[in-house]
């Protein structure tokens, strides 16, 4: 069985992570620092910053479709150089985003003091560091206990930094000074590279993507392209903010400025510009600081995981599943940063550390290509190659040279001491070098036969011992119908945030290990089945989106889900993974509620619904394979009609539905009864399963107006099998509402 990784982020989402990462403390912070070094050209040294990136961008790009992977640049690093390049790349990514995340905090509490002005309230700069250092202490604890953030929260902060951002570039761009910019070089070209060297960090979320490249959906397209969009966009919202900020704020009040959105907001916008652009801020800044801490906690683990640290930096909490150790120690080094260095320092340091990494990754993709081992085979091609990388390095050293002396000591200073580090405590425990070793992960590819066919395919959810046996077997009955068929046992590990998903394959061996031997079982349940068995255990954060795209990716026939039997009406408001496959899933989906551990005799309810013949066609399949007997019930609801017509015509259905599938001995039964749900539960009593077809309405629907299915399931004690067609039916919440008020109006 292989260990895999969901893949669920598309283009937008690569986008918007990467943005989410990049625009924080290099618009909220930096511009007025960076214009005290630059003056007016400040405009040009995001652009030159941004120039600066693209080698190390097209070749992570390159190397994470070549190896999308969990892991991003350290990984690359470490494959590519060995693992000596790797300690150096892992502990400068470490610090880097360590510094971003202290600048981020530190930020964003100075943004605060505008807003404390406004109610006569003064604050130093040593309680805004304290106030950062509180911050800071409880987005430690939120990343020790696990909580989960969203993609979804991500993308709408990243879009509601961009109104705002971009509403303020829309509505003062009138008002700028072309005055503003005489003389555009006053610092000359040394106060240019200066600006440049400081603001580079304002990019660094850029690659930091490619550290979940095996979640990317279509690596390949979506990881290069994510990367390059979101590097276009950002760097054009950086040059324009920029450009207002020059061009509309006096130089005097703008130049050093650590609040430099508040003084291009206040004098056209007053206190409710400051109030928007505060909130914005601290959005950004806050979220930044929190990705600080959740993504380089990740750089200790990975280097204790390799043995190139020690091993209490692995060590996970078993109560939350996080790296306990990894997370307090970047924690509480981040708030020693905020104490002990000021803003612009900070700033300039954590430049310094990423232009390391930068060279690092292109000097990475220069050994990837010269060795060219057989298995690496990129989707994307950096372009211009090895030009492009050779300036990356060249244009980095460069940019070193032009730093003040801490930022230069801190940059080789994390080459020598990572270099001295893998020398006298990684090296000898290490065994191997660059272009070796085994991927952290490996996927699984659905089997095809030579000549293109597919067999028919059923997934089967695992999670609970208690309820796999049923499930095989029901799946099992299924596949057996067909000539070419097999069964996809899937087991999906969740982890939290905190914990990415390749070091939790790494380190919940055990776990993984329980769940090897509990899918080894499935062996004994398909015997005597012409059907072929295939397992895969996939690491992710959200159960049925990953059961979803299994079914995409498998180009699933089927797919066999355990069940409850009801759903409480807050699990459906709230949305459940089962709501989320029957309405989605391109395939037949069936829902098993365990009962006991035979078949017995089967009863089959059969009404007009369109998934009622795929239930007779499924219990059919069932009795062959064990069953003792097949029952067809019609229940027709008592009314004007005549009882006779009525069994009449609920024998025509029955006749009809056994037709279709081919149906030879078995019993049927019509009921008339005034209370058909009453009737369904009485009968269902009689037999050991029962299967139904389900409900025509959406699981939206059903919080409004209810389902038989699911009220049956409350009281049925026996198997009861809950299948849908292959056809997804899907309505919307307002078509929903809307019948639910047109029946109140009516007096229903």
């Amino acid at each position: 069985m292989s260990e895999e990784l969901e893949r669920d982020l598309g283009v937008w989402s690569v986008i918007a992570i990467s943005m989410g990462a990049m625009i924080g403390s290099g618009i909220f912070i930096l511009p007025g620092l960076a214009m005290a070094e630059a003056g007016p050209s400040v405009i040009l040294a995001f652009v030159v910053a941004a120039i600066l990136v693209v080698p190390a961008a097209v070749s992570i790009a390159e190397l994470g479709t070549a190896m999308p992977e969990a892991g991003g640049d350290y990984i690359f690093i470490e494959r590519g150089m060995g693992p000596g390049a790797g300690t150096i790349a892992g502990l400068g990514t470490w610090l880097m985003l360590m510094f971003k995340g202290a600048l981020a905090l530190v930020g964003g509490m100075l943004y605060l003091a505008p807003v404390f002005a406004q109610f006569g309230l003064t604050v130093t700069e040593f309680e805004l560091e304290v106030i950062a250092v509180v911050v800071g202490l409880l987005l430690i604890g939120i990343n020790v206990v696990g909580v989960k953030q969203t993609g979804g929260l991500q993308k709408l902060l990243v879009v509601g930094m961009l109104a705002i951002l971009g509403g303020f570039v829309g509505l003062t761009l009138s008002n700028v000074d072309g005055g503003s910019y005489e003389p555009f070089f006053a610092e000359g070209t040394v106060g240019l590279f200066g600006a440049t060297a400081m603001v580079l960090i304002s990019y660094g979320g850029v690659t930091k993507v490619a550290a979940v490249a095996e979640e990317i959906e279509n690596p390949g397209r979506n990881l290069p392209l994510g990367l390059l969009v979101s590097l276009a966009l950002t760097t054009a919202l950086y040059a324009l903010i920029v450009f207002v900020l020059v061009g509309t704020v006096d130089a005097g009040t703008l130049m050093g400025s650590e609040t430099p959105m508040v003084d291009g907001v206040e004098p056209h916008f007053g206190f409710l510009g400051v109030a928007l652009i505060v909130v914005a801020a601290m959005f950004a800044l806050v979220s930044t600081a929190n990705a600080g801490i959740l993504t380089a906690s990740r750089y200790p683990f990975a280097l204790s995981r390799d043995r190139l640290f020690p091993e209490q930096f692995a060590s996970v909490s078993g109560r939350f599943h996080t790296p306990v150790t990894a997370i307090l120690t970047t924690g509480g080094a981040m708030l020693f940063i905020i104490l002990a260095l000021p803003v612009e320092e900070i700033a300039k340091t954590a430049g310094a550390f990423q232009i390391v990494v930068y060279i690092l990754v292109c000097l990475s993709l220069i050994a990837f290509r010269r060795r060219d081992p057989d298995w690496y085979d990129p989707e994307f091609h950096s372009p211009a190659y090895p030009w492009v990388q050779l300036f990356g390095v060249g244009s980095g050293l460069f940019i070193i040279t032009q730093m003040d002396l801490l930022p230069i000591v801190g940059g080789v200073g994390i080459v020598v001491v990572g270099g001295l580090w893998y020398l006298f405590y990684g090296r000898p425990r290490v065994d191997r070098t660059g272009l070796v070793g085994e991927a952290i992960v490996d996927t699984v590819e659905p089997t095809e036969e030579p000549n293109g066919g597919k067999p028919h395919r059923i997934v089967v959810p695992i999670a609970d011992p208690e309820t796999q046996r049923g499930l095989v077997r029901i799946a099992a009955a299924n596949a057996a119908a067909h000539d070419d068929a097999e069964i996809v046992l899937v087991n999906v590990l969740t982890v939290p945030d905190q914990t990415s998903l390749a070091q939790e394959v790494v380190h919940e061996r055990e776990r993984i290990e329980r769940q090897q031997a509990l899918l080894a079982e499935a062996e004994g349940i398909v015997e005597g089945f012409d059907v072929g068995l295939r397992t895969r255990s996939i690491v992710g954060r959200d159960v049925g989106e990953t059961i979803l795209h299994v079914l995409e990716v498998e180009r699933a026939d089927g797919v066999v889900m355990g069940w409850s039997g009801t759903r409480k009406r807050r699990h459906r408001v709230l949305g459940s993974n089962i709501d989320r496959v029957i309405e989605r899933a391109p395939c037949e989906v069936t829902l098993v509620r365990e009962g006991g551990d035979a078949v017995g005799d089967v009863v089959v309810f059969v009404d007009e619904g369109p998934h009622s013949r795929a239930a007779v066609g499924q219990a059919a399949r069932l009795v062959r394979a064990g069953g003792d007997s097949l029952t067809l019930i019609n229940v027709q609801s008592a009314g004007d009609d005549d009882p006779e017509a009525l069994r009449e015509r609920g024998r025509a259905i029955v006749e009809e539905h056994a037709e279709i599938v081919g149906l030879e001995g078995y019993d049927a039964e019509v009921i008339v009864a005034e209370d058909v749900e009453a009737s369904l539960v009485s009968a269902a009593a009689e037999y050991d399963t029962t299967y139904m077809g389900a409900s025509t309405r959406s699981s939206v629907e059903r919080v409004f107006s209810g389902a038989i299915p699911d009220r049956v399931g409350d009281q049925v004690s026996g198997t009861l099998v809950l299948v849908r067609g292959g056809e997804s039916v899907n309505r919307s919440l307002r078509s929903a509402i809307g019948r639910r008020l047109a029946a109140a109006d009516s007096g229903v």
